[in-house]
């Protein structure tokens, strides 16, 4: 629960920020199939299959990435928790900008995003997992 919250919260920041910004986040969703279906996913004609390939494994790699924060955060108070959370999606930038993408292959797909903008949203997506694990917790 605490990744896809995470990564529920993510996507909403990037459809919250995309017009401040100025940028398609459509097509920012489609560059997160380029991993599993090549170059395809930058093609036109390829949008609406990239785009949910695109979606699905974002979403899959919150959920990885919540698991980790659950199995490390679990006993947290929840102060801490959200600090954490925070401190965890800068980390999880770093892992996936200095070590995941280049051994796929695919750190280009990143190039164009600005450090602090793509810090940003892992931030906010790590204080979105550490929001799931809350909730979690509230469930049980």
């Amino acid at each position: 629960m605490a990744g896809l919250v995470g990564g529920i919260v993510s996507a909403a920041w990037g459809l919250l920020m995309s017009p401040i910004l100025g940028t398609d986040v459509l097509a920012e969703t489609r560059l997160a199939a380029v991993p599993l279906l090549g170059h395809a996913a930058t093609q036109p004609e390829n949008a609406a299959l990239a785009f949910l390939v695109g979606g699905a494994s974002h979403m899959a790699v919150s959920i990885v990435w919540g698991i980790v924060f659950a199995l490390t955060w679990r006993s947290a108070s929840p102060l801490a928790l959200i600090a954490g959370g925070a401190l965890f999606g800068a980390a999880v930038w770093r892992v996936m900008y200095d070590l995941v993408l280049p051994m796929l292959g695919v750190r280009w797909i990143v190039a164009r995003f600005s450090t602090a903008r793509a810090v940003t949203e892992h931030v906010v997506f790590g204080m979105g997992v550490a929001l799931g694990l809350l909730l979690a917790r509230r469930r049980r």
